[in-house]
């Protein structure tokens, strides 16, 4: 795919989606964060602390090959990410268990881009954008709000029961699982399609190194670089007949089909203002060949919100 300017995506996204006859509007939905977390001018209405990362995406085998002749597979990228914490908030405390998200953008050698973005989550709290908008609007009014709409809400009493039972120790950036939440299609040259997920886990033990503070977690990644390799393994796991491809709000078993595809090597982590990060609009609906996209309408709620809001933090710099 050819690389796409940020004013060209924020300008050109398609609003012709499954959302058009939906009452979800982007500039609406970030209305919502701005009025739950407020506005730091010039950054991420979300996940707005965070660091910049280089490194290399490096394929693990040719099992994935089966399902999809994707070039990331084939030869090393270029990767230009960020790692992050979850919420609009300037400056979260590093030394208290959060959720956190990775997000990066490769360049194969051929010069295509794909881009992919994950949280700490391993499934939404609910199934659309409209309901999502929702819940933010009651935790925006307050608890008792919060709590009448999770009484109506299957979905997030089952997203609380189940992240509420996690490990709720303190872990770094490098030393957190991602998972893409969302459903993609893996495609092959015949066009055969496989529904995926997939999870980034860490390849090998990156922990604190370093005595916790309230904002330690950049200079902790860059010890763990200087200590030796800081990488995530990317395992794709392939849905079965049974998984909800469409509900990103359902988690699949965990006795699917799993496949370790690649590799993100980590090469370098800098303040966004030393790095190249900042200034890209992590869309996780732009994809090499060899993927596609699931009709999960969550992707193109994702792909709206992200373009609008690149558009105004920039117009703020």
């Amino acid at each position: 795919m050819r690389k796409i300017s940020i004013l060209t995506l924020c300008l050109t996204l398609s609003t012709t989606s499954a959302l058009a006859d939906s009452q979800f509007n982007a500039g609406n939905a970030l209305d919502v964060f701005e009025g739950l977390f407020g506005v730091t001018e010039g950054k991420r209405r979300n996940h707005t602390k965070g660091y910049c990362i280089t490194g290399e995406f490096i394929p693990q085998g040719e099992a994935i090959l089966e399902f999809t002749n994707s070039p990331i597979f084939t030869g090393v990228s270029k990767v230009n990410g960020r790692v992050s914490h979850k919420g609009g908030k300037p400056n979260p405390a590093d030394d208290k268990p959060a959720l956190y998200g990775l997000a990066f953008e490769l360049e194969t050698e051929a010069g295509d881009y794909h881009i992919m973005n994950m949280n700490t989550e391993h499934f939404f709290p609910v199934a659309n954008a409209e309901d999502f908008i929702k819940l933010l609007k009651a935790k925006i009014a307050g608890a008792e709000a919060t709590k009448e709409f999770a009484k109506n809400s299957p979905e997030l009493q089952n997203y609380k029961a189940y992240h509420g039972g996690l490990d709720k120790s303190l872990r770094p950036y490098e030393g957190a699982t991602y998972n893409s939440v969302n459903t993609f299609l893996l495609v092959d040259a015949d066009g055969k399609e496989t529904p995926v997920r997939w999870a980034f886990e860490p390849a090998g033990e990156h922990e604190i190194v370093l005595e916790p503070s309230e904002s330690f977690f950049l200079q902790n990644i860059q010890a763990n670089l200087d200590k030796g390799e800081v990488a995530w393994n990317m395992v794709i796991s392939l849905a079965k007949d049974t998984d909800d491809i469409l509900n990103p709000s359902v988690k699949w078993a965990e006795d699917n089909t799993k496949i370790v595809a690649a590799k993100l090597k980590v090469t370098g982590a800098m303040a966004e203002v030393e790095g190249t990060c900042d200034n890209v609009n992590f869309d996780p609906t732009v994809l090499s060949t060899g993927f596609a996209l699931s009709d999960d309408p969550m992707l193109q709620a994702r792909a709206e919100i992200y373009a609008t809001g690149i558009g105004r933090r920039l117009s703020e710099k």
